[in-house]
């Protein structure tokens, strides 16, 4: 019930230690009307010259991928930066928000932070550990521990963070990943909610033989440099590592915890995804990603996928997707044989440039960014679930749309976060032998056994 969701609220703000692998805020209190995004791919500044100016004082910057990009709405933008100027009176700060996704938002950075721009950046967990490795961005103990507002986070988004005891972020959005799934196309061929990977594959088929190949059953993220890709994988993982680490981090030793037969069975469900006369998965969608894969839901390619609570911007504008996103329900990613419930648990955060010529002014900036209002309206817009409890207060979370962040916020005790490594080397080759198995040119045992060498060879050489 929501009431008490509401009570969980009130009692995490009094806890003072969570669990750091498990996000155990148990249920928030999400009665939430958002503001939705345009499904409209924009841009809202053209060169990093275009800014929205303060009364004096010098210029910040701040990369990230939302704004450049469809999950937010151009309007939302424009309000946003109609605020920092407000709230910012004595500086500049640029509307160019960076390259656009995440793979050239990350290569930029790494090339030309050093030129102290952007001075703030947003990112994606697995980009912390790399820009720390670096030497990139900054710590914000200091910044972080004075600020009035440091108890409203939930700690358990902080900790992954944290990187030998340094805070390298703050945290603004994280969720769970979850199956979502069309309920009225589950009733009209009479099948149940999938449970496990067998349920997951042999469903879908039945969904694409029903259909004639009109509608798949199932789609999965296998594009190589494809950001949801191995965050599906390492949910696969949790499930059948049975909640453990994919890396155990000793003493600065790092030891590959799968075993090839545990990589061998999750390879083997993306190999069973796209088998058969009727696969559950197009087979023309093999070696593609997010940018297939949400549209492609809301548009009544696919029956399943695993899914965040961003893909309700969506409707916006949108009738049909709207349709569809209300025939739709969110639950537990299916497990394998003898697995465990478990699944990626998505943290964002907002990272300070190492390189930044008025770090002062770039805490402000994040201080803004994180605050409670900007914080739950950023949310609100993109569909996404707060970092701090404070912003669930604000009345864009009080309305119909509640049910939806309910499901997802239902999943974070299952959730696990990543470890704080160098993930890009590890994600390559976990996509790599992914690719190798859909395509036909490795049996999913050749490709456990290349993969669980390849990540061992990049331990022995200090790549992660």
């Amino acid at each position: 019930m929501l009431v008490s969701l509401c009570e969980e609220i009130s009692k995490a703000r009094s806890v003072t230690k969570i669990m750091k692998r498990k996000l155990i805020f148990g249920g928030l209190c999400f009665g939430a009307a958002l503001f939705i995004a345009s499904p409209a791919l924009f841009a809202t500044g053209t060169s990093e010259s275009a800014s929205s100016s303060g009364t004096s004082g010098g210029t910040l910057s701040f990369w990230n991928m939302p704004f450049v990009t469809q999950e937010v709405s151009p309007d939302y933008v424009k309000t946003w930066l109609a605020n920092v100027k407000t709230a910012l009176p004595g500086y500049t700060v640029s509307d160019f928000f960076g390259p656009g996704d995440y793979d050239p938002l990350r290569a930029k950075f790494l090339i030309q932070a050093s030129s102290g721009t952007p001075d703030v950046i947003e990112g994606l967990l697995e980009d912390t550990a790399v820009y720390v490795q670096k030497g990139l961005i900054e710590p914000l103990d200091s910044y972080f521990n004075a600020w009035a507002d440091k108890d409203q986070f939930v700690q358990a988004t902080l900790a992954p963070l944290t990187i030998d005891g340094k805070l390298y972020g703050i945290p603004y959005n994280t969720n769970a990943r979850g199956l979502i799934y069309r309920k009225d196309v589950l009733a009209q061929y009479n099948l149940p909610v999938p449970q496990t990977w067998n349920d997951l594959i042999s469903e879908g088929q039945a969904i694409t033989k029903a259909t004639n190949a009109q509608m798949y059953g199932l789609f999965l993220c296998t594009k190589v440099g494809d950001p949801r890709a191995p965050q599906e994988v390492i949910s696969w993982w949790f499930q059948v590592g049975g909640g453990q680490p994919m890396f155990t981090i000793s003493g600065g030793t790092k030891t590959y915890n799968p075993t090839i037969a545990q990589l061998t069975e999750i390879l083997t469900l993306y190999q069973q995804a796209f088998a058969g006369d009727t696969p559950a998965i197009d087979p023309a969608e093999r070696g593609n990603g997010w940018p297939s894969e949400d549209p492609g839901y809301t548009s009544g390619k696919w029956a399943m996928a695993p899914e965040g609570p961003w893909l309700w911007g969506r409707r916006n504008g949108d009738p049909a997707a709207a349709t569809i996103l209300d025939n739709s329900v969110v639950t537990a990613l299916p497990i394998p044989p003898g697995g465990t419930a478990g699944t990626y648990l998505e943290v964002k955060p907002i990272m300070m440039n190492h390189y930044s010529k008025d770090k002062a002014g770039a805490w402000k900036l994040i201080q803004f960014i994180t605050s409670k209002d900007n914080m739950g309206n950023w949310m609100a817009s993109s569909g996404g679930i707060p970092a701090r409890t404070d912003s669930l207060d604000l009345p864009v979370f009080q309305g119909p749309l509640g049910n939806w962040l309910k499901m997802f916020a239902a999943l974070l005790p299952q959730a696990h976060a990543q470890e704080p490594i160098n993930w890009g080397p590890v994600s390559d080759a976990e996509m790599h032998a992914i690719n190798y198995v859909i395509y036909g040119q490795k049996s999913p045992q050749d490709a456990a056994q290349w993969l669980h060498d390849t990540v061992t060879g990049l331990i022995t050489a200090g790549t992660i």
